[in-house]
C-alpha cells in the first residue's frame, strides 16, 4: 500500500511538474495559451514519441481523474456569487454549453472510431 501511495505521489509530482515547464514556457515566449495547456501538448509529445513510457504516468493520471469531481466542486460554488450576471446570460450560456458538449462527443467518437479502425488494420 505505501509503494503505490508513493509511485502515485511521484507520478503527481512528475505531471505537476510537466504544468510547470509549460507555464515557465508560456512566460518566456509569452504566448497567449495557457501554460497547462503547453505543459499537456509536452506531455502528449513526449509519450506520443515515446521519450517517456505510460507507466510512469497510468496510477498518478487515474487517481487525478478519479479525484476530479472534488477538485470542481468549489469553482462551482463559487459561481453562487454570480447569481444575477448568470440569469441575465443564462440563455447564451446554456447554448454554448449544450453546443460544446455536443462538438466534444462528435469529436471524441470520432476519435475513438479512428483509433479502432487503425487498431484493426494494424491487427491484420
Amino acid at each position: 500500500m505505501n509503494m503505490k501511495f508513493t509511485k502515485i505521489l511521484v507520478q503527481i509530482a512528475a505531471l505537476y511538474v510537466l504544468y510547470m515547464v509549460g507555464n515557465w514556457v508560456q512566460e518566456m515566449v509569452n504566448l497567449p495559451i495557457p501554460g497547462s495547456l503547453i505543459g499537456m501538448f509536452l506531455l502528449l509529445v513526449l509519450l506520443s514519441l515515446k521519450v517517456l513510457p505510460v507507466k510512469w504516468f497510468d496510477l498518478g493520471a487515474e487517481t487525478l481523474v478519479a479525484i476530479m469531481p472534488f477538485l470542481l466542486i468549489p469553482p462551482t460554488l463559487g459561481l453562487m456569487n454570480y447569481g444575477a450576471f448568470l440569469m441575465n446570460k443564462g440563455i447564451s450560456l446554456f447554448i454554448t454549453i449544450i453546443a460544446s458538449t455536443f462538438l466534444i462527443i462528435i469529436a471524441a467518437g470520432h476519435t475513438g472510431q479512428y483509433l479502432a479502425n487503425r487498431k484493426e488494420k494494424e491487427t491484420q
